[in-house]
């Protein structure tokens, strides 16, 4: 059985690592791309190597479409064509009512978490189809793309735009093989959740949590384990879909 060769978006951290090493456990190639965080890409270089894959770290701005094309060009040349994509990347939601929100901050936004995601899906996509073989698209989604909470309508906007675009996908793209789904999380342990807790305190996270059904904070490797799940053959009969994994975070309000 060949070798599977996974792109992640946004790797170098949180889930975009956790999906990395996952994938590594299993013996894959992994390719991700990482903004600007030099060490911390390194240090899941090396992480994937030791958990028995091959790694190759690419910096890219994933709002940059000829940085992108280079970083998949530089995939395809160290491992072959890629079996599976997954879209991880994403920035800090700046909570503001609409009314108050920056324009220029509110469009740079939706540029990196929906604009930055169709140009990393469709380079997948294209490089699939030249391929030949068929594969598996994930993207990471939120939760805020159905809660539509107050003073997020960055997130709302962006995510909600993210899934339609998923299941857009899969329906051009499953008569050539080609899978496309999407894992929309909650509260995570992430860095961008950190960022939260300082901005709102750890109090106020706390009673957000104590409402879960579930009531604790949901794990990276939790996420990535459902991740490799959707994309492998397991999976094989899914497509189109938006599973949350969340912790009942969505229901619970």
């Amino acid at each position: 059985m060949a070798v599977e060769t996974v792109f992640v978006a946004g790797g170098g951290r949180g889930v975009g690592r956790a999906c990395c090493l996952e994938f590594a456990s299993q013996g894959a190639n992994v390719a991700f791309i990482y903004h600007s965080n030099e060490q911390a890409a390194e240090e899941t270089r090396a992480a994937i190597e030791a958990a028995g894959g091959k790694g190759l770290a690419l910096r890219a701005d994933i709002r940059d479409r000829a940085q992108i094309e280079r970083a998949f060009a530089a995939s395809l040349e160290a491992f072959g064509p890629l079996d599976t994509f997954v879209h991880t990347a994403g920035s800090l939601v700046k909570w503001t009512p609409v009314r108050d929100h920056d324009p220029n901050e509110w469009v740079d936004f939706i540029a990196t978490d929906l604009c930055g995601a169709f140009h990393t899906i469709q380079s997948a996509v294209r490089q699939m189809r030249q391929a030949g073989k068929g594969g598996a698209v994930l993207a990471i989604s939120s939760i805020a793309a159905q809660m539509c909470q107050p003073k997020n309508s960055q997130g709302a906007a962006a995510k909600a735009g993210l899934e339609a675009l998923i299941r857009v996908l899969a329906k051009e793209e499953g008569r050539h093989g080609i899978r496309a789904n999407a894992v929309s999380i909650g509260l995570t342990d992430t860095d961008m959740t950190a960022d939260a807790r300082a901005a709102w305190g750890d109090e106020a996270i706390e009673r957000i949590i104590k409402g879960f059904p579930i009531q604790r904070i949901g794990q990276p490797e939790e996420i990535a384990r459902v991740v490799r799940f959707l994309c492998g053959p397991d999976g094989a009969y899914i497509t189109g879909k938006v599973l949350q994994v969340d912790g009942g975070q969505f229901i619970a309000g």
